[in-house]
């Protein structure tokens, strides 16, 4: 504004409400909320949120409120695990290779790809003349994808935790810094690699 510069009135992408401050979960099944003079706004847990606030153990630091989502964000005491080894963690394409000196085991990731390149083939085949129409269902596809994918990565790495756990291992990981510069063009690579090593 100083320098003449027209400006617009801020507003928020998308709307939400993040408080730590005058919260409480009754009988973990709602939450009461205080929206002032002595009111309270109050919204009942679905199941699965009041099995896992069951736990004695957990604390209530904050929650955030969406249109459509309601996060609660809380903290718990854990014992440390005193690591007695060490075991490696390799990501592939198609796979996960997790192990040490003694032990290895491989888990597949085969579905990831398949569900990327179903994904690549649905959009390619979009045919509609209006690039605002193909850009929101490609984006759909996407989140789509997205969503498939992190559910079998996040049980995958899930199972490898659990499992250094029971070995009372620490995990190790492997440096990937600089890694795009191995798949970029020019290298030789055909662009359909290329996109699946990058992805």
């Amino acid at each position: 504004m100083r320098r003449g510069v027209p400006t617009k009135n801020p507003y928020a992408v998308k709307q939400h409400l993040t408080s730590c401050y005058s919260f409480k979960l009754e009988g973990n099944s709602i939450l009461r909320v205080a929206t002032g003079n002595r009111g309270f706004l109050r919204m009942p847990l679905n199941r699965h949120t009041q099995e896992v606030l069951s736990d004695p153990a957990l604390r209530g630091r904050s929650f955030t409120l969406t249109a459509s989502v309601l996060s609660i964000c809380f903290s718990k005491e854990v014992q440390e695990v005193e690591c007695t080894g060490t075991a490696g963690v390799d990501r592939n394409l198609w796979n996960i290779t997790y192990g040490n000196g003694s032990t290895i085991k491989q888990y597949d990731l085969t579905n990831c790809v398949k569900i990327t390149e179903m994904t690549k083939e649905v959009i390619a085949s979009f045919k509609r003349n209006d690039i605002r129409i193909r850009r929101k269902i490609a984006s759909k596809y996407g989140r789509r994808r997205r969503n498939r994918v992190n559910h079998i990565l996040h049980s995958t790495t899930k199972s490898i935790v659990e499992e250094a756990v029971k070995n009372k291992e620490a995990i190790v990981l492997e440096d990937i810094a600089g890694i795009r510069r191995l798949f970029i063009k020019g290298n030789g690579q055909g662009r359909r690699y290329r996109g699946l090593m990058n992805s």
